[in-house]
């Protein structure tokens, strides 16, 4: 039987109804936050079993404080620690222990894991010790590991490493890393498609200098409005092994992410945490525009906005509304790079496929 147009429009209303479910996806994106990964383990033990016991439970304990700083405010760390939870009392915090890779002998368990933690039994035990959580999270910056003068092949690929392995695009802050082609000194023209290829607005570039023994990292991030320096970290190759400059490079990551999540927690606490809520004229010329439409609003749901809800549907517009963390300018950026314009007419707030694709 031929369907009326009537009809089709009718299935064109449920279909773009039904096939939009922000809130678990919402959910589940801020839920990731709880799965710290890149965690480095090397246990030794009178048995395989009991050096893979030990690992797991050192994962457990490091991967509790790696979360407690990834989700608290730097002043509540500063005022009241890491909480002391530990035993049966951590192990009811863990969902899981996953093993990234792992190399094993007859005593020794040397791995690299992911420990998922519950997400409502963690903010219970945070609250209870009087730290805050901030667990919205904002939107990527791609890092671009870079090799200064004089740094050898070997260091350059464990800088690279540290980042790739490092678990960082886990943060508040996802951290993923450029492909190595991405080299050089900072420039946006040069960063620019990578930054788009992983759906970033910005770039820091991390670039590593050696001399003797102490290890630096010059931070400089980029975006089409220019270069903003964030400094230096720094940190002591306590050795001449691998293992050694390792450590000392996976210091220097961690502190350059945590200069990064410090700027987004704190944007977010200044604003008390606060949501700001926005209704949408989204306008389209057919279904497939509308679906690219709602996929660019599913991907932001990742990062700032939330609870998003259809409120009408009609042939070539609907009206949505959702709640965002952040300002305004950096909502139109997330859909920007996204494919998608924010911008205000006279109809109020509309969005739009950008360049009338």
């Amino acid at each position: 039987m031929k369907a009326t147009p009537k009809a089709a429009l009718a299935a064109f209303f449920v279909a773009a109804l039904c096939a939009f479910a922000p809130g678990a996806a919402s959910a589940q994106a801020r839920d990731t936050v709880y799965a710290v990964g890149g965690i480095q383990v090397d246990e030794t033990a009178a048995s395989a079993a009991s050096a893979q016991e030990a690992a797991f439970s050192a994962a457990q304990t490091a991967g509790f404080e790696r979360l407690v700083r990834r989700l608290a405010p730097q002043a509540d760390l500063l005022s009241h620690g890491v909480p002391p939870v530990e035993g049966p009392a951590l192990d009811h915090l863990v969902q899981s222990v996953d093993v990234e890779q792992e190399r094993r002998s007859a005593t020794r368990y040397i791995g690299r894991l992911t420990v998922r933690f519950n997400p409502d039994a963690v903010r219970a035990v945070m609250r209870q010790y009087g730290l805050n959580v901030v667990d919205t999270r904002g939107p990527p910056v791609l890092v671009a590991p870079v090799a200064g003068p004089g740094v050898s092949d070997d260091a350059a690929a464990a800088w690279r490493d540290v980042w790739t392995n490092g678990g960082f695009a886990d943060e508040l802050v996802p951290l993923p890393v450029a492909p190595s082609e991405l080299r050089g000194a900072p420039s946006w023209d040069v960063a620019a498609p990578f930054a788009q290829n992983a759906a970033a607005a910005s770039v820091l570039y991390v670039t590593l200098r050696i001399q003797g023994a102490d290890a630096t990292a010059s931070l400089t991030e980029i975006t089409a409005n220019g270069p903003r320096p964030r400094g230096d970290a720094s940190a002591r190759i306590n050795g001449t092994d691998a293992a050694a400059l390792r450590a000392a490079l996976a210091g220097l990551a961690e502190q350059a992410s945590a200069r990064v999540q410090n700027d987004w927690k704190t944007q977010v606490a200044a604003s008390g945490g606060q949501q700001a809520r926005i209704s949408a004229s989204a306008i389209y010329t057919d279904q497939h525009q509308w679906e690219t439409i709602k996929e660019a609003l599913e991907g932001a749901a990742q990062t700032l906005i939330s609870q998003i809800r259809i409120e009408a549907v009609g042939r070539d517009g609907a009206l949505v509304s959702f709640s965002f963390v952040g300002d305004r300018n950096q909502l139109v950026s997330e859909l920007a790079r996204r494919g998608v314009t924010l911008s205000d007419t006279a109809n109020g707030p509309t969005l739009q496929l950008s360049g009338g694709r």
